[in-house]
């Protein structure tokens, strides 16, 4: 997609093409490190997507997808906004959750992913109505759906109930009408499927492919959230983590099959569990787009490698929590959230368990692939998911706003590990081997979309 191609010009041709180019740029980067059938070449997105899966039988798909996300990445380019002086203020203002800001200041999502701003089957108008960029709002209809399973949602102080939380996208595809209850202004997160009402976070279940997969909530998930949630509850606190408590509920058919499709998982919003100011870790490397500064850089002060210092004690806790238990949380940017204290990080924030991975012989009572009895492959998920991900980009945008070196900031991540006893094995692994990172680009190449795939990246701590 390109302004000469689309007919676009202006400001219009002028984001499609920015568009254009950050999904060519990832594109690049993916090719640079993962396994592909064909080469980054073509001055288009499209053109390198279709250069890159040429031969692959799921080519044509690939191409419509990166063109799909070229198209809603020009469209989170047109919503941005400056950052106002006083975000806690502003993101007190902004919406009952504190956090809704921030979850809606992150423009393009993923920092890796080339499909980060792919929005399924949702036309523009849908994408400016329910996605979190464009700061939206809307009803969220709670339904009677009958044979709803236990354990049933709690969304307020009353008894559990048959009313289940549907997406209205999903609500008006799946043709449900007149909700018993309808809860308004809900504010779409990171995610576009999970919404805050204020005091909940409600994770819905859509029939859009959302990066690499269809989001929707699975018996396995509706399962294992609400049991992790309350029992790895008092080691992650242990840790610094609040766990988000989960309450999940699925409905069947008449066969009394579980529909995946309807389903949703309700907990707590942040302030509710005893964060008032808790920013998602994606945001904090999000840049005002007036000024470049990035979100982190506003609650430095005068001291950012104080701040720094901070921040990296924090934002290790996962790892404490893995050396401890064994569990491996998958703590991206947008499961994870720093909790602050004025403006210095003094706790983390995590919810969603669907990626979680935990030693079968503790956890027997945990389904579906969450249980895994290899401790390296456990690592592999939480390295994946903080290290080369959420980490680097934070790093990345702290050094391009203050013309330092990575490895300014990298060493005192390095300092911090280190002082964390680690088990050999386990340190070796983050301080010293190359770090895993999915390769997604070429996983919506396989046969299975979905089915991880690994591929190693220089790990910038090893020279730190």
């Amino acid at each position: 997609m390109n302004a000469t191609a689309t007919g676009l010009s202006g400001a219009a041709g002028t984001f499609a093409r920015r568009a254009d180019a950050i999904v060519a740029d990832r594109l690049r980067a993916a090719a640079a490190r993962e396994p592909l059938p064909g080469r980054a070449e073509g001055a288009t997105a499209a053109d390198i997507a279709a250069a890159l899966s040429a031969g692959s039988p799921h080519a044509a798909r690939f191409t419509a997808e990166v063109t799909a996300a070229v198209r809603g990445t020009a469209l989170a380019l047109e919503a941005a906004r400056p950052h106002p002086a006083d975000l806690w203020a502003a993101a007190e203002a902004f919406h009952p959750d504190p956090s809704v800001w921030f979850e809606q200041a992150v423009l393009l999502g993923h920092p890796v992913h080339p499909l980060a701003r792919s929005r399924g089957e949702l036309t523009d108008d849908e994408i400016r109505a329910y996605a979190p960029e464009h700061a939206a709002r809307f009803d969220l209809g709670l339904y009677e759906v009958k044979g709803v399973d236990e354990p049933a949602l709690r969304l307020s102080t009353r008894e559990p109930s048959e009313q289940l939380p549907v997406h209205p996208w999903q609500a008006a595809r799946h043709g449900l009408t007149g909700p018993a209850r309808v809860l308004a202004d809900a504010a779409p997160l990171m995610s576009l499927r999970t919404v805050s009402t204020g005091d909940l976070h409600i994770k819905t279940a859509v029939d859009l492919q959302l990066t690499s997969a269809v989001r929707h909530v699975s018996p396995a998930s509706v399962r294992n959230g609400p049991i992790l949630s309350r029992r790895l509850a008092e080691p992650a606190a242990t840790q610094g983590i609040t766990l988000l408590t989960e309450h999940a509920a699925i409905a069947r058919g008449a066969d009394g099959a579980p529909l995946s499709h309807l389903a949703a998982v309700v907990r707590p919003a942040p302030h509710r569990a005893g964060h008032p100011r808790a920013v998602p870790l994606a945001a904090l490397a999000e840049t005002c787009p007036a000024d470049g500064r990035p979100i982190a850089i506003a609650f430095t002060g005068d001291d950012p490698a104080a701040w720094w210092e901070a921040f990296a004690t924090v934002a290790l806790a996962p790892l404490r929590l893995f050396a401890a238990t064994g569990v491996a949380l998958e703590a991206h940017g947008q499961n994870t959230l720093a909790s602050f204290t004025a403006d210095r990080p003094t706790a983390l924030v995590y919810r969603d368990f669907g990626g979680v991975r935990v030693p079968p012989d503790d956890w027997p009572d945990i389904i579906g692939d969450l249980p895994e009895p290899d401790p390296e492959a456990r690592l592999a998920k939480l390295l994946a998911a903080l290290f080369p991900t959420t980490l680097t980009a934070v790093v990345d945008a702290f050094a391009a706003w203050s013309d330092t070196d990575p490895g300014q900031w990298w060493s005192t991540v390095a300092d911090a590990v280190r002082g964390l006893g680690l088990e050999p094995w386990i340190a070796r692994a983050v301080l010293r081997e190359p770090w895993p990172i999915k390769a997604t680009t070429a996983m919506r190449l396989a046969d299975d979309p979905v089915a991880d795939l690994w591929v190693r990246v220089e790990n910038p701590l090893a020279a730190a």
